[in-house]
């Protein structure tokens, strides 16, 4: 059941995926002179930086070191054994909930 139900999602975006080919393609054939501008397009994006990833190092640096350090001792617990059912998803989410809590009023201060 569930290898049939891969097997038709793989059909469906193999089949998306062509398609979206041949309409790349096509223009292309017609205006070669348009990639200039579409790759300097490309270009500036790249450059763009997101304030947010820097915002929640700062955060995760200064102001959640005690979820950071349980979130730590706990990964050196889970590496140390070799046959354990132990995850520090507990420690993950307070660790991120705490990042997310202090960097928000901070983020949405860059949003236009």
């Amino acid at each position: 059941m569930a290898f049939e139900i891969l097997e038709k999602l793989s059909n469906l975006f193999t089949s998306v995926k062509a398609e979206e080919e041949d309409e790349e393609e096509a223009p292309e054939e017609e205006a070669p002179e348009e990639e200039a501008p579409e790759e300097e397009e490309e270009e500036d994006e790249e450059d763009l930086i997101d304030p947010a990833t820097a915002i929640k190092e700062a955060c995760a640096e200064t102001h959640c070191t005690s979820y950071k350090a349980k979130l730590d001792e706990c990964e050196e617990r889970v590496k140390s054994k070799s046959k354990t059912t132990e995850t520090c998803f507990e420690e993950i989410l307070d660790f991120y909930h705490c990042v997310d809590h202090c960097a928000a009023k901070e983020i949405f201060k860059h949003v236009k």
